[in-house]
């Protein structure tokens, strides 16, 4: 036997047989039932999870559902050609893939999971938080999603993000929710999104109104440890939001790296810290983002919260680092008058750090937003302010500063202005030395 021989062997040894391949049909009640009672059937150990490959067959290669319930222990594979497709008839407060405190959970491969939501988006333009199913929604441990895991769940490189083409053909694709499309919620630990490209609707109206409203490509509430790369995003809201939930769990360690932002509201931080509202006790913490670009998304970097009690929270240790904007309309914004009102505690950002971000084309460069009675960025104890360095930021009106300071880097380029209780002041650095590309290519939407 030669070497070649006995390598293919043993590749495909390891390679996990399915436990199940769901059969199709026209009959959207019927493949969900399939579906679910394969993930209930191939529920495996940890150590062994059960595989679930989802494939055409019967001739079928967009097999419609309504909702199912992920179980534990599962590979849920899609292939390549095959998409998962919503029904109609999903229910609005519910999701087309629901885990509930699942642990080692992985949904990979590189076909199509597609919320077919386009019907829900018309009549919630202009409105908020209409209801609607979202697309996934999850809560556990030890989550993977993205084509960059194999059949057993272990990690592998198919898909790598940004490169000169930001080809997603064998990416994980996940596509037009009727609302949030990848939603990891409160009290979930240890996620890994590797690998996909989720995409709804970018456009607005003549009145700047989301076209897809709501459509977040992913949000990650309430959790510890979560890591997304290689990704491409591009939707009608938040690109990537980051939250917490008063009451609830809070959100730290998160690991923003290799993504490329389209259109939508870029990275978000908030509207809701409120799980906690110290620099001790934080609602968000540690949130670390790097080698990302963006082409003409709405915001670049955004940290948001207000007064009101379930939105006002503290934001602590977020460092943006080694980014690429082009036309992105306001690269930053970090404000307390998210949205208007009181009776919360007063809010908290702090300790940001930006670097060796490079913006061209920019409408409005940043805008640090502060409350007379809580002024934003000035340094204190355990608070280093809100920094930026090593930048170039260019295009557009000002960097204002209102309620607030921002320190900029002696050899950064950040055209400012002051607002009231505004102020700017140098800090060091030695020059911006990321490189950008020329252009970025944000591919055309299937």
């Amino acid at each position: 036997m030669g070497l070649s021989t006995t390598l293919l062997l043993m590749h495909r040894a390891a390679d996990a047989a399915p436990c199940s391949t769901p059969q199709w049909s026209s009959s959207s009640s019927q493949n969900t039932a399939n579906l679910q009672a394969a993930i209930t059937q191939c529920a495996g150990t940890s150590s062994s999870p059960g595989l679930i490959d989802l494939t055409a067959n019967n001739g079928v290669s967009t097999a419609v559902i309504t909702s199912v319930s992920l179980a534990s222990n599962i590979v849920l594979k899609l292939e390549k050609g095959f998409t998962l497709k919503g029904s109609p008839s999903q229910p609005s407060d519910s999701a087309m893939l629901v885990g509930s405190k699942v642990s080692n959970v992985t949904i990979t491969g590189a076909g199509a999971i597609d919320g077919d939501g386009q019907a829900y988006w018309p009549s919630a333009v202009g409105k908020s938080n209409t209801a609607r199913p979202k697309l996934i929604a999850i809560t556990g441990s030890n989550i993977q999603v993205g084509a960059n895991f194999t059949d057993t769940g272990k990690p592998q490189s198919v898909v790598a993000f940004p490169t000169a083409s930001n080809d997603p053909s064998n990416a994980l694709i996940i596509r037009n929710s009727p609302k949030e499309q990848l939603v990891i919620e409160s009290g979930s630990k240890n996620v890994t999104i590797d690998g996909v490209w989720i995409y709804a609707n970018p456009n607005r109206n003549s009145s700047g109104q989301d076209l897809a409203p709501n459509t977040d490509a992913i949000d990650i509430i309430g959790t510890d440890v979560a890591t997304i790369k290689n990704c491409l995003l591009d939707t009608g809201d938040d690109d990537i939001a980051i939250k917490s939930n008063a009451g609830q769990a809070a959100t730290t360690n998160v690991n923003i790296s290799n993504c490329v932002v389209g259109g939508g509201h870029g990275i978000s931080i908030g509207g809701q810290e409120a799980a906690g509202h110290t620099l001790a006790d934080p609602g968000v913490s540690q949130v670390t983002v790097g080698n990302v670009e963006f082409n003409g998304t709405d915001y670049g970097y955004r940290i948001k919260t207000d007064q009101t009690a379930k939105d006002s929270g503290a934001t602590t240790g977020v460092t943006y680092r080694n980014t690429c904007m082009i036309n992105v309309q306001q690269p930053f914004l970090f404000t307390y008058t998210y949205a208007s009102g009181t009776g919360g505690d007063l809010p908290l950002i702090a300790n940001v750090a930006i670097d060796n971000v490079i913006a061209t084309g920019s409408g409005t460069q940043g805008a640090i937003i502060g409350l007379a009675n809580s002024l934003m960025g000035v340094p204190a104890s355990g608070n280093t302010g809100i920094s930026i360095t090593n930048s170039n930021i260019g295009g557009g009106s000002a960097f204002t500063v209102t309620n607030g300071e921002l320190q900029v880097g002696r050899h950064s380029s950040v055209k400012t202005s002051l607002g009231t209780n505004g102020s700017v002041v140098p800090a060091n650095d030695s020059g911006a030395t990321w490189a950008c590309p020329s252009s970025i290519r944000i591919p055309a939407q299937i």
